[in-house]
């Protein structure tokens, strides 16, 4: 939708209007699917029960077919198969199953009928399953982190682009300006992320991914554990090697985060060709 000002002045608006919303509460927060928002609900009530649980679950079939195949899986496949739902939910425990729910219903939230960001929001899908394959890869490095954590962290580390791109998708001068946009997004993601966790009401660990994982001078000290930014920000600019992406370019070994990985000169390409291995994990969960 155009208007009667330059370029700039359009852009200026928008970017305006952005950070408003942010003051104000404002910001246009991504529908999670209803199954999604009841097991949540239902998991994090102090009396909840595998039982109530199970319930939650039975309401989508495809959902509860996927949660027992992942249950299934070689990672927990115990002496027997789970044949049930709740079987398979007593097996991975009710925080696990909470991740994987809300991991497999987060594609839902990358989808769209608006034609002028499809494809860049099929896009951020793509590098979005990407950056949580290499997490959960990363993250097996130390016992002290949860391989799902870390996946669901990777899967939501841009979802601060989606409410930029729902805004901007009737402003042709900025959704048709590549270089424009991405400046946009470049400097407010992380920003707008931090807001739609929150009203999610994710986990502090998980906001904290969104809010910092660009933020590559981060270093808190080796006294504290790796986290779950350590990882997604590893993760992330793998996942942009090879490419012209700014984080491309850069000096790996200069981030922080990969020094308290355990990452030296001397170790080989950290992308491996394991994003493969990665993306057969990943695709357990939404296949």
């Amino acid at each position: 939708m155009s208007s009667g000002k330059d370029s700039k002045e359009i852009v200026d608006d928008f970017v305006g209007k952005l950070k408003a919303d942010l003051q104000n509460n404002g910001i246009q927060i991504p529908t999670l699917p209803d199954l999604s928002l009841q097991a949540l609900f239902t998991i994090n009530r102090d009396d909840s029960s595998i039982d109530d649980v199970t319930a939650v679950v039975a309401r989508d079939t495809a959902m509860a077919t996927r949660l027992v195949r992942y249950a299934n899986s070689p990672a927990y496949r115990g002496l027997t198969r789970c044949a049930t739902i709740k079987s398979a939910i007593t097996r991975l425990g009710l925080q696990k199953t909470k991740n994987i729910l809300l991991t497999m219903s987060m594609k839902e939230v990358f989808k769209t009928g608006h034609r002028s960001i499809k494809e860049r929001m099929e896009q951020l899908w793509e590098h979005s399953m990407e950056v949580a394959a290499l997490s959960m890869l990363i993250s097996l490095r130390h016992r002290h982190l949860d391989g799902e954590v870390a996946l669901l962290a990777g899967l939501v580390h841009d979802i601060g682009v989606i409410p930029i791109l729902n805004k901007a998708k009737d402003v042709d001068e900025i959704v048709q300006n590549d270089e424009q946009l991405g400046m946009i997004i470049a400097s407010l993601h992380g920003a707008v992320g931090k807001a739609v966790l929150k009203a999610w009401n994710f986990e502090p660990d998980l906001i904290a991914v969104v809010a910092e994982h660009e933020n590559l001078k981060r270093d808190p000290g080796d006294d504290v554990p790796v986290d779950y930014v350590d990882v997604v920000q590893a993760a992330n600019v793998e996942s942009y090697q090879a490419t012209r992406h700014r984080l491309g370019r850069i000096n790996r070994l200069h981030i922080p985060a990969y020094r308290r990985l355990g990452y030296t000169a001397e170790d080989p390409d950290l992308h491996w060709d394991q994003s493969m291995k990665g993306m057969e994990l990943v695709s357990r969960i939404f296949l």
